[in-house]
């Protein structure tokens, strides 16, 4: 059941994927994609990153938009700007 004020998300899949953010100034930081859905993930970098920070996520030769919307010593989570199809 369902309280006030939840908010219920697509379902989230349990990852080890390596990846690269590319940050607003073009700056390319290794990551790795700890957990993902169609709407969002969480990630785990070598350094710290900003909420609210337009980033792009690239896994091999796809790339994803997204903004980070928490974000906590070297793990954050962001939210696709556009949805993601991961069948």
């Amino acid at each position: 059941m369902r309280g006030p004020g939840h908010i219920q998300r697509a379902p989230r899949v349990t990852a080890q994927v390596r990846s690269v953010l590319i940050d607003a100034n073009g700056h390319e930081l290794p990551a790795v994609v700890t957990d993902i859905s169609k709407g969002g993930f969480r990630v785990s970098t070598g350094e710290p990153l900003m909420v609210g920070e337009c980033v792009v996520v690239r896994v091999g030769h796809s790339e994803f938009r997204a903004q980070i919307r928490w974000a906590s010593e070297t793990e954050a989570g962001g939210y696709f700007l556009e949805p993601v199809d991961l069948s």
